[in-house]
This record gives structure tokens, C-alpha cells and sequence, in this order.
């Protein structure tokens, strides 16, 4: 009994030397925007900025839909670093929302309604239109497009709030609770997506009170706030 605390103990020892691999950390912090007040503040650096496209600009700029007067548009691009899994994306909402209030997709050029003329084979995107959401898979596995979106709910959202989990092949909003996840037919959010340049790989885009893209047509009011997180 005795060598056998003995060698527990020498064991013990030994492994104390033994040196730990260790996992890098997610990256904390936060980033916050205001969609009335146009006010932001984040800690996130690099990892989230304005999506600026050609002619269409990402920084807050005034929404002019009747009954918005005084609310912002904005676009973000949010890059997940490789130390982390997921988004976490909390949009608070002030009154009932009006026309396009958010647009959560995998590529730079989602608009609404499915699809992005090409720019990516993974181009999934959730869209809230008034009070309704809907999510669309992308077309990797269906070369002519989808149309019709694989989730529609109707939500009540007036003076509320709404986290949305973004990460490979899974999203999920709430309350009420809804998730979809595809590791199967790998047709939702790639992370990372190597079927494009090394620097987009990880990253995700969202539209505030517009499309990603900015469409003139499709803009509205009703996201106030917006604080992004990883995990």
C-alpha cells in the first residue's frame, strides 16, 4: 500500500513538468451601435466595421420610408475570429418595425428574399420583413436558387429584443426560440467558407433598417440597437 502512495505521488510530480497545451481564448468584448442616434462604441477592433460597398455606404445614414423619420440604416461586416465558434448578435427593437429591420446573411451581397446574383455558392441570410421572419438556405446544393424560404415565422415585436447565434451551419433567434441547422446538406452560414479568399472566410454581414446591400427599395425602421458578441 505504501509504494502505491509512493508512486501516485512520483507520478504527481512528474506530470507538473509535463508541459499544457494551451487553446487561445475567444476574443471579448463588444461592439454597440444606435440606430436613432447613430452612436457606437465597440472593443471588438477589426472584427466588426461598416460594409461599404461601391456607391453604397455602410455607416448610418437616414432612413427615408413614410413613418421613419429620425431612424438610421447601417451595414456591418463581422469577422468571427478563429479562436471563437459563434456570433451572438442582439437586436433590440423600439416600437413595431416597419418594412426591412434586419438582414443576417453569409455573403456581401445578400438583399432579401434569398440569394445574392452569384457572388458566393454560400449565401444563406435571415430576414425580418415587418414582423415577419424568414430564413433562406443557400444554393451550393441547388444550382437554380432558392426562392422560397426554408423558415417563415411571425413575430411580435414591438418594444422587444431578439439574440440571434450565428455559427457553421447553425442560426437561431429568439424568444420565441427557433433554430435551424444543416451539418448534413451543409446549406446554411459557412464557417469558415473556403470556397472564397482567405480574408472572408469567417465572416458574416448584417443589414440594420436595410438590406446588406442597401437596395433603395428595401429599407425600414425598428432596430434600434444592436450589440455584437463572441463566444
Amino acid at each position: 500500500m505504501f509504494r502505491k502512495v509512493i508512486f501516485a505521488a512520483v507520478c504527481s510530480l512528474l506530470m507538473v513538468g509535463v508541459p499544457v497545451a494551451v487553446q487561445a481564448a475567444c476574443t471579448t468584448g463588444f461592439s454597440y451601435l444606435d440606430l436613432k442616434t447613430g452612436a457606437g462604441y465597440s472593443t471588438l477592433g477589426a472584427n466588426v466595421s461598416f460594409h461599404n460597398l461601391p456607391g453604397v455606404p455602410g455607416t448610418p445614414t437616414p432612413v427615408t420610408v413614410a413613418g421613419c423619420t429620425g431612424w438610421k440604416k447601417a451595414a456591418l461586416r463581422i469577422d468571427i475570429p478563429s479562436t471563437c465558434t459563434q456570433a451572438n448578435i442582439v437586436v433590440e427593437y423600439e416600437g413595431t418595425p416597419k418594412q426591412w429591420s434586419v438582414n443576417l446573411g453569409d455573403s456581401p451581397t445578400n438583399d432579401g428574399f434569398a440569394g445574392d446574383a452569384g457572388t458566393t455558392t454560400h449565401e444563406a441570410e435571415l430576414w425580418i420583413l415587418n414582423e415577419d421572419l424568414s430564413l433562406a438556405p443557400a444554393d451550393a446544393i441547388h444550382p437554380f436558387g432558392i426562392d422560397n424560404p426554408l423558415v417563415t415565422q411571425h413575430l411580435s415585436l414591438t418594444d422587444s429584443s431578439l439574440k440571434f447565434v450565428v455559427k457553421d451551419q447553425y442560426v437561431s433567434w429568439g424568444q420565441p426560440f427557433g433554430l435551424v441547422q444543416t451539418p448534413a446538406t451543409k446549406n446554411l452560414f459557412a464557417i469558415p467558407d473556403t470556397t472564397v479568399q482567405l480574408a472572408d472566410q469567417r465572416a458574416i454581414y448584417l443589414g440594420l433598417n436595410r438590406v446588406i446591400t442597401g437596395l433603395a427599395g428595401r429599407t425600414g425602421c425598428g432596430a434600434r440597437r444592436v450589440m455584437i458578441t463572441f463566444q
